[in-house]
């Protein structure tokens, strides 16, 4: 019952529109009267629920619709919603930085919608009568961008809730009511009671409705279907102006052509990111030393492979390598390590898996496939039998080996280090 009660001005205002379309009532009770009457009530609503900078936005549209008819400043009253609700937004939410590709998808959006606002604004600026009412109307949707922008960069930043969804839901519904009264207007089609009435009236009730803001993140906001609406458009802008050049003023092909270039921009952008993000990625997952796998994602494939006998776990573990740390330096052993793992590498059938452990330890996995574990290990051994050089420093390693093939039966790991010990022991 409460969260009906919480949508009430939004139910009252879908009866109001429902009513519009049928066109129930007589037309000044119900397109003058009771429509301030529901605008005011769900000002005083917004101020119950102690939103008062919503209940003051409101407040103000509301005198704008009551004073319309009498006086041409009634305009300034629909102007202050914009800065109130702009203050309400940025006052309820705890922005972060944004990354380079959100900059830019805030920037495309924001532009390719102001490549239409701009494209309407001007054409119903040649039918306005006043100086004010030419900047009322330039005002408008620079208004609206500006709300959209900043809900954008929101959504973009913090991702959804449903409080953001039920805010852009009427900032969308208000914008596109003042875009129909701008075409309205500017083919002097407006009238009293149309349906973009309708369309202010319900967004006011929604923005009545605003819950807190501040909530924790749900989910990351896909901004790839704004995008190509904003290209949409700009591209239509620019298809229009081609077709009806003594029609449309120059200035509106500005947003429509910079949101063109953005999108290439962005593009290189999404290329880099994905080339960067291959790269964090293999470095997630191999040894920094070596280039061979690490730790980690040994034991997460260790722990993916069938337990059937079909794998066999291999650990290497390098002999007397901390005479080469003693005698020649951390360097020199950094060295040796690279070159050990690049010939163990060498050995290995390209379904096999390298990962050096730590230290001088390296385990791989085998995919037996009829070769013989033996032999395999005999290569290994024998891949040490040229010396490295460290210097004019010739290098002569041996290697012991311990072999288990990975059954559900045992613990692969201790097995193979068992085995690995006794190779080690038999070795001095």
């Amino acid at each position: 019952m409460s969260r009906l009660l919480r949508f009430l001005p939004v139910w009252v205002g879908l009866i109001h529109l429902v009513g519009a379309i049928t066109e129930a009532g007589n037309s000044f009770l119900w397109d003058v009267l009771l429509y301030n009457a529901i605008l005011t009530c769900s000002a005083i609503w917004a101020a119950w629920k102690r939103e008062w900078i919503i209940a003051t936005a409101i407040s103000c549209w509301t005198l704008g619709s009551i004073f319309s008819s009498y006086s041409q400043w009634s305009g300034v009253g629909y102007l202050l919603l914009y800065p109130l609700l702009f203050f309400y937004i940025l006052r309820s939410q705890q922005l972060k930085a944004l990354t380079k590709s959100q900059i830019l998808d805030s920037l495309i959006i924001t532009l390719g919608i102001s490549s239409l606002l701009t494209s309407v604004a001007l054409s119903a600026t040649s039918n306005a009568r006043s100086s004010l009412e030419v900047f009322l109307l330039t005002f408008y949707p620079i208004g609206d961008l500006l709300l959209i922008a900043s809900l954008v960069v929101i959504g973009i930043r913090n991702g959804i809730t449903r409080e953001y969804f039920v805010m852009m839901s009427a900032i969308v519904i208000f914008t596109l009511s003042d875009v129909g009264y701008l075409w309205l207007f500017s083919n002097d089609r407006y009238v009293v009671g149309s349906l973009v009435d309708e369309g202010w009236l319900l967004a006011l009730l929604l923005t009545a409705t605003f819950p807190k803001l501040i909530q924790h993140r749900t989910r990351a906001l896909n901004t790839y279907p704004a995008i190509f609406l904003a290209l949409g458009l700009s591209l239509s802008i620019l298809g229009w102006y081609s077709l009806s050049p003594k029609q449309n003023s120059e200035l509106a092909l500005l947003p429509a052509v910079i949101t063109l270039l953005l999108a290439f921009i962005r593009m290189a952008v999404a290329l880099e990111e994905a080339e960067q993000g291959k790269i964090h990625k293999e470095l997630a997952v191999t040894d920094e030393l070596t280039g061979v796998g690490n730790r980690r994602e040994f034991f997460t494939r260790l722990e993916a492979l069938p337990r059937d006998g079909s794998w066999e776990l291999l650990l290497l573990d390098l002999n007397r390598f901390k005479e080469v740390n003693d005698l020649h330096g951390h360097s020199a052993g950094d060295l040796v390590l690279r070159e050990v793992a690049h010939r163990f590498q060498a050995v290995l059938t390209t379904s096999s898996y390298l990962a050096r452990l730590g230290g001088d330890e390296f385990a791989a996995l085998i995919e037996r496939q009829g070769q013989s574990v033996d032999e395999l290990v005999e290569r290994l051994h024998r891949c040490l039998t040229t010396p490295i050089y460290v210097g004019h420093h010739p290098l002569l390693l041996t290697v012991s080996v311990g072999t288990t093939a990975i059954t559900s039966a045992e613990n692969p790991l201790e097995q193979a280090d068992g085995q690995m010990y006794v190779a080690k022991r038999s070795t001095h």
